[in-house]
This record gives structure tokens, sequence and C-alpha cells, in this order.
């Protein structure tokens, strides 16, 4: 793959991510870290980035894509199906607000559960379904990600106890799960705390994307669904007790 095929795709990844990391890029595109940096080096000259330590952030506003306007990836499709084929009947279900969970919802089999959610584009979709249960969460309104998020949100999340929590995944490292800002890490510490199981869907980009703010150690997430695992995390995940579900490992019958 050549410079402008790669500068192509990394563009595109920064319509939905504030940032990029030299590790991300020599993972995704198998190329030496010099090369990586060299990619970030010609997308500082031509506007795209800001390079910082390890990495670049994203320099220019008007390449994040509005929400409703986001690609929804083959990668992220996949998780979500394989996602959706872990939903029981009667079960209480945690949904958070990310576009592959929102995917899920397309994907869930017509069986009764009682749903949970910070997403208005979910409860949107769930509230079509006679057989669903819905309560969402109070909190404030974020009209970018059309969710409800902060301190009232976490508080609300934690007066449920539910059987599953399905997380979409921001940055994913050795130390756990990542979230983009303070707000965001306050709702998703709430949903592992108050799921029996942790379930996390990630495409390939997320993972060696670390943020400010932890959500959890990797080893809290009982369930790590994603199309491709990058060879440098695969130990690390064995490390831990968490169940990866990838391509060539689907759920038992």
């Amino acid at each position: 793959m050549g410079q402008t095929e790669r500068l192509q795709i990394m563009r595109d990844w920064l319509k939905t991510t504030p940032e990029l990391s030299l590790e991300q890029l020599m993972d995704r595109f198998t190329v030496s870290r010099d090369t990586a940096r060299r990619d970030l080096i010609r997308m500082e000259e031509e506007g795209d980035v800001i390079r910082v330590k390890n990495g670049a952030i994203r320099s220019r506003v008007n390449l994040t894509a509005r929400y409703e306007d986001r690609i929804v990836s083959e990668d992220k499709l996949w998780a979500a199906r394989e996602a959706a084929k872990l939903v029981q009947a009667n079960e209480r279900i945690l949904f958070d607000a990310s576009t592959t969970v929102a995917a899920m919802i397309q994907f869930l089999p017509n069986v009764p559960i009682t749903a949970v959610t910070n997403s208005l584009d979910i409860a949107e979709q769930l509230g079509q379904r006679e057989e669903v249960e819905l309560y969402v969460t109070g909190g404030k309104f974020d009209p970018h990600h059309r969710s409800l998020y902060g301190l009232r949100t976490a508080e609300d999340i934690l007066d449920y106890q539910v059987d599953k929590v399905f997380i979409g995944a921001c940055g994913l490292t050795g130390e756990g799960l990542f979230a983009e800002n303070l707000e965001e890490a306050v709702v998703k510490k709430a949903m592992v705390r108050s799921a029996g199981e942790v379930v996390v869907l990630a495409a390939e980009e997320k993972f060696s994307r670390r943020f400010l703010h932890r959500v959890c150690p990797l080893g809290k997430i009982d369930r790590l669904i994603t199309k491709h695992v990058p060879k440098s995390f695969e130990a690390l995940i064995a490390e831990t007790e968490t169940s990866l579900l990838r391509d060539d490992e689907k759920p038992p019958a």
C-alpha cells in the first residue's frame, strides 16, 4: 500500500477520532516506525494534523463527520452482528451510545428483553419493537452524539442492575478501556459497575489508542468482540480472563 492510500485511510479515521498513534499506524499498515512518522509529517504539512509525542491529533474541526453521517465500517458491522447473537430472551441489557452498538439493534433476535440506554438513536430503534421494555436515562443532551451524558446519567445507570452491557471502545491498550473525555468515562464506568457481564465491541483502529481517562482495566472486560486483533495485542489479552471473539471464532451454538 502506497503513502497516498494510507493517508486517505488516516483522514477517514480522523473523521471519527481526535488522534492517531504511531503504534496504531504500524499495526494497521504493517510499516516501520519511521514510515509511520513520515506519513504523519506529510499530513501535518497538509494541515490535517498536529504532531505530538508518539502520534498526532486532529487539527481541523471540519474533518469531524456528523454523527448521523458516520459510515459504519464492515468491521463494526461484523462486531455488531456477532454481539447481537449474545442477547438472550428475558435478559436485562444496557446499550452504550456508540455507532457500533447502535448497529447491533438491527440484528437483535425477536425475543423479549428489558433495555436501558443513554442513546436517543438506540432508544428510537428499540421503541419500535413491541417485545422490548425500554428505559432511557436522564442527563445532559449531547447533540453531536445524540446521547445523554454526565453525572446525572451515571447516577441513573447505577440504579439499574443488568445482565449484560454492550460498550463501544474508544481506545484499548494493555492498561484497559479508555474514553475520550471525563463525562464519557464517568458514564461508561457506571455501566461497567451495573452489569453482570461486560461486552466490548472494538474496530481494529481502536487498539493501542490511549486517552487520559481510563474506564476499566482490561481484565474487567468479560468479552471482547473484534473482527481483527493486532498481533501485539493478542498476548495482552491472553494474560487476562477476557474471552476474545474474532472472525475465526464464533460463539457456540
